[in-house]
């Protein structure tokens, strides 16, 4: 394993170091890293200043000798003038090797046969953060993640990250990432942000299925559904043919997928990570973190996870404005987005995804093959709109959120079935679920100690410990 501490003093003041821990079978329960001795470890340490092990990680096996490599981040390196200016930053993959380590080695004297520098220009402190990216071009050496600050291009200040290839031989000792063009690695550049700083990177696995791993990219600061609203970004990993610059807020859905967050100030991919395969289906999923979302009050924070599959086009997005809209589906598979303001989303068949944000949403289906439905914050409604459908919130309720109200109408009789449970997790603000239909539509109540609270305002009201069920007076009932 390998520890940073930023703010050492090895070779100056926040030179920083970096310990390496080889692994063996049985530990102490403490260890002292000043007893590495290059038979149990070593430490790598940074020039005065740079911060070197601000970010450590991984870099898996970017030269392919069967041995792991290490990555550090040093985001104060390369200054251009004094302390307080913007540094370019620097990051470095040193190689494993069977044996010969030695204590302690400066970073700076990697040569390119022992390992190498990767180099950020301008104000961009990359090295903030550094990660393995697996092998995105599926050539059989692993890849690395270097993420800056902020970099100037055409006059405004853009979140950046850089992506550099793994191969067998012929590095240099040291690569300025200005120099990606494509065939050795790729730049990666965000939303226009003064400060920049808000993007948070990290490998996806392989979402598409296609044999090559995926990247995703959070930006935070972003503001496509308002102010931070933030993005997420995937990059699917090919064989060849990228471009030396990628901009993420331009991503076509032909060829990589943007995510856009709900409503303003959520911080949307403010963390992402692959989730593995969290539904079974053989594809990698990806989590996306909001921390400021409110669906529990003030920057209680949503997580989203977002199913792989092996095709992604942005024909089957059907995206809303912040203000009110009515957006319709087809009978083919496609995902809403609302966003903001009070929306209906009409699905007429098939695997729908229905995203509400704030507002009060409508989300209606045609049949119970839907995928999900998630109303978002406010008073969301869930409406069936065929005949003979029976929604089971036992069976599928974990499709289904941020549902406060269920109309059973539809084209001829529909029933739901129900738990208590089910109403209390139903909605993430309301213990209370209203429901509505017409003669011979029908509940069927599974749990028992169903209590009656009599009729209020044309609706029966029904209650099990801290579950509230109210029903329309029309709606039959059948309570175990």
């Amino acid at each position: 394993m390998i520890i940073g501490t930023a703010d050492a003093d090895t070779n100056g003041t926040n030179s920083g170091s970096s310990h390496v821990v080889f692994g063996k079978a049985n530990f102490a329960a403490t260890l002292d890293v000043s007893s590495l001795d290059g038979s149990n470890g070593f430490r790598l340490d940074g020039a005065a200043n740079d911060f070197s092990g601000a970010s450590v990680s991984s870099a898996g096996d970017v030269n392919g000798d069967g041995f792991d490599d290490v990555i550090i981040g040093a985001p104060n390196a390369n200054q251009s003038g004094g302390y307080y200016t913007y540094p370019g930053g620097a990051s470095y993959v040193v190689f494993g090797k069977v044996s010969g380590f030695d204590a302690a080695m400066n970073l700076s004297s990697l040569d390119g046969s022992n390992g190498f520098r990767l180099d950020g220009s301008g104000r961009s402190r990359s090295g903030i953060e550094v990660n393995s990216a697996g092998d995105i071009n599926g050539d059989g050496f692993d890849d690395v993640l270097i993420i800056g600050q902020s970099v100037s291009r055409y006059g405004a200040i853009f979140d950046s990250s850089y992506v550099v290839f793994g191969k067998a031989s012929g590095f240099d000792a040291a690569l300025d990432l200005s120099s990606l063009d494509g065939s050795n690695g790729f730049s990666l550049f965000g939303d226009s942000s003064y400060y920049g700083g808000q993007f948070n990177v990290n490998s996806a696995g392989d979402i598409n299925g296609d044999g090559f791993d995926d990247l995703i990219i959070g930006e935070s600061g972003a503001d496509p559904n308002d102010t931070n609203s933030g993005s997420s970004y995937m990059v699917f990993g090919k064989a060849s043919g990228f471009n030396a610059v990628i901009d993420l807020p331009s991503l076509d859905s032909n060829s990589d997928l943007r995510l856009d967050g709900v409503a303003a100030y959520d911080s949307s991919g403010g963390s992402v990570s692959s989730a593995g395969d969290v539904n079974g289906d053989d594809f990698d999923d990806v989590i996306i973190g909001a921390p400021g979302a409110d669906p529990n009050g003030e920057n209680s924070g949503s997580s989203y996870v977002v199913f792989g599959r092996n095709e992604f086009t942005d024909d089957d997005v059907i995206r809303g404005t912040p203000g009110d809209d009515n957006l319709i589906g087809t009978p083919e598979a496609e995902r809403f987005e609302a966003g903001d303001g009070n929306d209906r989303m009409i699905g007429r068949g098939g695997a729908d995804e229905f995203l509400g944000g704030a507002g009060d949403d409508y989300s209606r289906v045609s049949d119970l093959d839907f995928e999900s439905v998630d109303g978002g914050i406010g008073n969301d409604v869930l409406a069936l709109g065929g005949s003979g459908l029976n929604l089971n919130l036992t069976d599928i309720g974990d499709k289904i959120n941020g549902i406060e109200t269920i109309r059973l109408f539809g084209t001829g009789d529909n029933t739901l079935t129900l738990t208590a449970a089910d109403v209390l997790n139903l909605s993430d603000t309301s213990n209370t679920l209203k429901v509505n239909g017409d003669a011979g539509d029908r509940i069927f109540g599974l749990s028992h100690g169903w209590g009656d609270g009599g009729i209020h305002d044309d609706f029966h009201t029904f209650f099990n410990d801290a579950a509230v069920l109210l029903v329309g007076i029309n709606v039959a009932t059948d309570f175990v």
